[in-house]
């Protein structure tokens, strides 16, 4: 049976996306079963696998496909001999995002890499960046603007400015090039707003540019060496770690063994910083071969609210300058490292459920975190979310402030029909509109009953040691009939009731007052 089923409830449109299976058989050991991945009625995606041990978790990958929501089915095709199918399989419902997210890159000085990193994201339907780039020591370059006025003095020195994007790279631009408020508004971009910050290797990036101080020390996913000319114009390979292997930001190829292989015959990058060493908690995906030593080359980490990264080189421009004009991995690992950077970038309205899948019980706690442009939270807000029901039907529901927790609101619902919910939360105060965003659940009956039906036999002596009573094994039950005569265990109940209103008590005690009145006329006392 499968035991679980995770699947981010929010994506990207065209983002691929990774699917954890916990699968529990019994008996099934070694054999070859078939596990597919449908949604909105097509096959998305499926691979045969092995039956180990009586647990095992697998991931599969798929595409989120465009905007919308999506019922999401894993299932393992049945076997030979099993007597319950229903329970092979699950449902989960994503939410595809058509939203672009918007991501600022600074950058110090002309290069090849700012040219082609903004190259393989112009046509990403999800992407856009906006780009300052410093061509002379007082004149900037904007591309990718908004309007005329967006930039136009430079990196934003209000929140409100900065928090309007949701991605933040920094290149070959010295950390003395941004004021202490800048700084200052960075640290709060990423803890606060939740926002993503990717830092690029360069001849003034990282520890060449005077990164290793406040704030930037504590935002890098990595200690900075002490020492300057970290940056070398030396020409080395790429290699995955186990952790990038497995990971979707480092995926080229959309089958996982295949994008392993890819890797290993990249052309050589033009270039590579020495980072440091990674803190605890962040991830290595990738490294390089430096003269016989291993340097880390792309680094992760989760900060505050947000996420942070670095990949130590300006280089990767040699991944399409050096291959063949149909190979897009270049363009590929741009688009899904950038993916990465502002995929969890949440908006001022963050809803969600108490629980994303329902059995038998339609109770539901509706939930929303709400903010203000500068990401404070808003306690004055007035919030509601409209529920559309599976039969296309909707209604308003009010969300009330919670009284012990700042920008929270909530409300307790009840979902009469199985299937699919769609929650759209919409935040204003007074007349001015904070933001929305959208959630989804499921509701299925009768199916829990098909799942876990095996005896629960730990649970079931428990029960037995805690009422007096005792657990009997298939070769002790004919002792039963004769060990329950002498139980001790059961429940005693004690019922009182009028004598008067017995018939049979009444005619007793009417027939012991007959009964005197006639012995004592014939012993004479009457």
């Amino acid at each position: 049976e499968l035991d679980g089923l995770e699947v981010p409830g929010k994506a990207l449109a065209g983002s691929r996306l990774q699917a954890e299976i916990a699968i529990r058989q019994n008996g099934f050991g070694g054999r070859r079963a078939r596990l597919v991945v449908h949604g909105g009625g097509a096959l998305l995606a499926s691979r045969d696998i092995t039956l180990a041990g009586e647990t095992q978790t697998e991931t599969i990958e798929f595409s989120a496909g465009m905007a919308g929501v999506e019922n999401i089915e894993a299932k393992l095709e049945p076997l030979p001999g099993e007597t319950n199918p229903k329970n092979n399989q699950l449902t989960r419902v994503v939410s595809v995002d058509s939203a672009k997210r918007r991501i600022l890159y600074v950058e110090g000085e002309p290069r090849w890499d700012y040219k082609f990193l903004r190259r393989a994201v112009e046509d990403d339907p999800a992407l856009q960046v906006v780009s300052m780039l410093r061509t002379t020591q007082n004149k900037i370059y904007r591309q990718g603007i908004a309007n005329a006025n967006e930039l136009v003095e430079g990196f934003p020195s209000k929140a409100e400015d900065l928090f309007g994007f949701q991605g933040l790279i920094l290149g070959s631009v010295e950390s003395s090039f941004f004021t202490v408020t800048q700084q200052q508004l960075m640290r709060d971009f990423v803890d606060r707003r939740g926002g993503g910050l990717l830092f690029l290797g360069g001849r003034w990036a990282l520890a060449d540019g005077g990164y290793n101080v406040p704030p930037f020390a504590e935002l890098l996913p990595v200690h900075l060496p002490v020492r300057k000319n970290t940056f070398q114009r030396t020409f080395v390979a790429a290699e995955l770690t186990d952790a990038g292997k497995k990971s979707l930001t480092c995926r080229i190829e959309d089958d996982p063994e295949k994008s392993v292989q890819h890797w290993e015959v990249l052309p050589y990058l033009a270039n590579y910083q020495n980072p440091g060493t990674p803190k605890p908690g962040a991830v290595v995906l990738a490294q390089v071969d430096a003269g016989g030593s291993r340097l880390p080359l792309l680094v992760t980490e989760n900060y505050g609210r947000g996420r942070t990264a670095v990949f130590a080189t300006s280089g990767s421009w040699r991944w399409r300058m050096q291959q063949p004009v149909g190979d897009n991995s270049q363009e590929t690992f741009w688009r899904q490292l950038l993916r990465w950077t502002v995929s969890a970038t949440p908006s001022q309205v963050v809803a969600s459920t108490s629980h994303t899948h329902l059995e038998d019980d339609g109770r539901i706690q509706l939930r929303a975190e709400v903010r203000d442009a500068t990401y404070l939270p808003a306690n004055d807000a007035d919030v509601e979310a409209r529920v559309i029901a599976p039969d296309g039907s909707s209604m308003t529901v009010p969300l009330r402030a919670a009284p012990l927790t700042e920008g929270i609101y909530s409300a307790e619902w009840n979902a009469a029909q199985t299937g699919s919910y769609l929650v759209e939360v919409n935040a204003k105060r007074g007349t001015q509109k904070l933001g929305s965003d959208v959630m989804t659940f499921r509701r299925d009956d009768g199916v829990a009953e098909h799942f876990h039906r095996e005896q629960n036999r730990e649970l079931l002596e428990k029960l037995a040691g805690e009422t007096g009573g005792r657990y009997y094994r298939p070769g002790e039950a004919r002792h039963l009939a004769d060990e329950i005569a002498y139980s001790e265990a059961g429940i005693t109940s004690h019922d009182l009731k009028d004598l008067w209103d017995m018939p049979a008590v009444f005619l007793a005690m009417l027939g012991l007052r007959a009964a005197e009145w006639l012995l004592r006329r014939r012993w004479g006392v009457i």
